[in-house]
Parts: structure tokens; sequence; C-alpha cells
């Protein structure tokens, strides 16, 4: 095993020149230097371009690569494409990172390494994310993983697969928390979901069930520029339907894999998460159609060989026996109030 690995950082870049610095910055200045910086600008029109390019000159670990206005899943693919390490991180160009991210990674490489067999190599490396809106949590930032959703959380070197999540699909499915084995990516061929939008939520999880090892760190080593006003978590668009096609997406991986039994219980719980907390996302003129569609999925969700037992405790449940019993209407006016 090399000793000091290299280690491709992957950043889809769009019109975000006010805060590409600082995210450049944040790499160029690692205390772990084998890195390649593999920039690709997705059409932006400010300088975002200008940016990179200045540093693409200045330090020779910073390469550029432009496409038209595709969208971040075939930014990050063709990063993944194009990188040369052995590992994959994949970073937004409106974040930043810790200077020790990638220098802590090492160290739990090394400890891995240490107890492996020799077939086997560390698949993904998970760490913490915090929140950043200015002026409101400078200084006591929320964070977004919590090491309670995984057996043996307590071990600092514990190495993990996915059945130790005891919330698999709740949260954290970002690919920005995460360092790859570019290998393991490509052995099973995962790729981000092109033309879809919440295209990390089935990479994540496809990278997740595939995965033989996992290692965490639940320290703080990144932090997400929360845009409140302008988070696409929150933007009223016509492609909030894409969730639909994401969660078949998981859903087939599932039963590919032959782990529909296993997860069963968690996906239906993933479903009806997924679909009501987009459904605010969606424009007033098709809420009709998307109520029909959360619906009419979730009800056929539950008649697969569910226990009522089991699936009436789980989380959040109730918010899938407002969608059962109620209208359109009634959702409605439930979803306004609340």
């Amino acid at each position: 095993m090399i000793k000091t690995p290299k280690i491709s950082i992957i950043i889809p870049v769009y019109n975000t020149g006010k805060y590409l610095k600082k995210c450049l910055d944040s790499l160029i200045c690692q205390t772990y230097s084998n890195i390649e910086i593999i920039c690709v600008d997705d059409g932006s029109s400010d300088d975002s371009l200008d940016i990179i390019s200045e540093y693409e000159k200045s330090d020779s670990r910073v390469y550029l690569y432009k496409q038209d206005h595709f969208g971040t899943s075939v930014a990050r693919n063709l990063g993944i494409d194009k990188s040369t390490g052995e590992y994959v991180s994949f970073i937004d160009s409106d974040d930043w990172v810790f200077l020790t991210l990638y220098q802590t990674f090492i160290e739990y490489l090394e400890s891995f390494n240490k107890t492996a067999s020799v077939a086997e190599s560390l698949d993904i490396y998970m760490f913490n994310v915090s929140s950043y809106i200015k002026g409101e949590n400078d200084v006591v930032p929320k964070t977004f993983f919590d090491m309670s959703d995984w057996n043996n959380h307590k071990e600092k070197y514990a190495v993990h697969t996915f059945n130790d999540c005891i919330r698999p699909f709740s949260r954290n499915l970002s690919a920005a928390n995460k360092i790859y084995r570019k290998e393991f990516l490509n052995e099973y061929s995962i790729k981000f979901p092109e033309n879809l939008k919440y295209e990390d939520q089935y990479f994540g999880v496809k990278a997740f069930l595939n995965a033989k090892t996992i290692m965490i760190n639940p320290d703080i080593f990144y932090r997400y520029r929360n845009m409140i006003d302008t988070s696409s978590t929150l933007e009223v668009t016509p492609r909030v339907f894409d969730i639909f096609k994401i969660v078949d997406l998981v859903e087939a991986e599932i039963y590919r894999l032959h782990q529909y039994e296993s997860y069963k219980y968690a996906l239906f719980q993933y479903k009806f998460n997924s679909f009501s907390m987009h459904y605010n996302c969606c424009p007033v003129s098709l809420r009709t159609k998307y109520f029909d569609e959360m619906k009419k999925r979730l009800l056929e969700a539950e008649r697969r060989n569910l226990n009522p037992q089991i699936y009436t405790r789980l989380r959040n449940y109730g918010m899938f026996e407002k969608i059962k019993h109620c209208s359109f209407e009634e959702f409605e006016k439930f979803i306004t109030n609340r």
C-alpha cells in the first residue's frame, strides 16, 4: 500500500466566484500535499472561470476542465474520469474545509491498513459537516451527522458496513463529507445520475450498499454554506418530481443486491420522509399532481409484505398517515399550518 496516496478533489463550479477563493485556499493549504484539485466549470457566466485559471497557473496541482451547463452530476462524473488519485473527494465550490482534513484521513487509513487483511481496502471514509449561516451559527455550528446512527460508534477506528447503520436512509447521503476509493467506485460503476436533481441520494446509497469497509470520524472538517434564500433544497421547481425517479433508482439497487428484506422498512420510511419533505418544493400549480403521485406510491409501498406491527412504529410514521387519509385540500391545509 502506498503510504502517501494521491487524493483527487473534484469541485463542480457554477457561478460561485464570490466564494470560490475561500474554497480553493482551504484546499491548496492542506497539511497533506499529495492532492490534485480538479475544477470542472459548468458553464459559469461570472468570474469563476478566471479565478480557477489563476489558481491553475500558480499551483501545479490545480486542473481546470470546462463544459456547457450540464449540471453537477455531469461535472462530478467528468471529474472522476479525469482523476488520477487512489482516492476521490467531492467539495462544493461555495463551501470550505479544515486544513487537516486529508492528513486526518491518512491517519485513519494507516490505522485501517495495520489491522486489515491483505485482501481488504478502505472503501469509504466519512467525516462530519457543520452548516454555516452568516451571523447565526458562526460560533456554535449545527452538525449534520450523529454517530449514534451507527453501531460500535464509540470505537475511534472501528470499521463498519452499511448493516451497522441504524437509520440508513435518514440522513448523511451527501457526497461531500466522504472520501472514496476510486477503484471501488469503478468496480461497482458508482456514478451520479445525470439530468436529475437530488443526485447525492442515489450515489450515496449505492456506495454505502456496495461498500465492504467504512470508517467514520465524528469530528467536523467541512463547512457547508447554508444560503437559506437560494438553497437548492428550498427551490420551488417542477424538477421536484425527480425525487420519485431517484427513489426508484435507490429501490432498484436494493433489489439488485437482493437486500429488500433487510431494508424494506427503512426504505418505506425513506419514501414518506422524502416525498413529504419535497412537497414544499413543488410549484402550486403542480401540487395536486405531486400529491396524487406521492399517495399512489406510498400506498403501493405499504402493500408490499410489510408488517403493520413494525411499520407503524417507524419515525415520522404520522406523516404517512396524513398522506394516506387526507385529500389534497386537507393535506395542503395541514402543510401550510404546520
